[in-house]
Formats: structure tokens, sequence, C-alpha cells
């Protein structure tokens, strides 16, 4: 059995303000000098194709 779940149907402009936000937060982070893991970088793509939720995403970064 997977444990991987379906996308959720999110509306195409919340796709949009999903990747704004990822997009913004990596530049932010390149600025410091810093990088996201290559885990990181898979959850934010999850989020931003609404395969997570921002409490979900949440929860996976603080878990690792």
């Amino acid at each position: 059995m997977s444990t991987a779940t379906a996308p959720r149907a999110i509306a195409v402009s919340e796709r949009l303000l999903r990747r704004e936000a990822v997009d913004n937060s990596m530049t932010d982070l390149r600025l410091e000098g810093l990088a996201p893991s290559a885990h990181a970088r898979l959850l934010l793509e999850r989020f931003v194709q609404g395969e997570l939720t921002g409490e979900e995403l949440l929860n996976a970064v603080l878990a690792q």
C-alpha cells in the first residue's frame, strides 16, 4: 500500500501564489548565503503543487 498522497485540487491562482512565496524565500536564503537541503526543496515543491498544506509542510520541515 502506498503512503503517497494525491495532489489536492488547488486553483491555479493559489499555485502561483505558493510558487511566488517559495521563490521569494529561496531568494532570501541565497542572499543570506544559505541553501535549503534537497529534501526541503522537495517538500516545498510538493507544497506548491498542492500535495501538502501549509501545516503539513511546517510539520514535515520541523520533523527533520
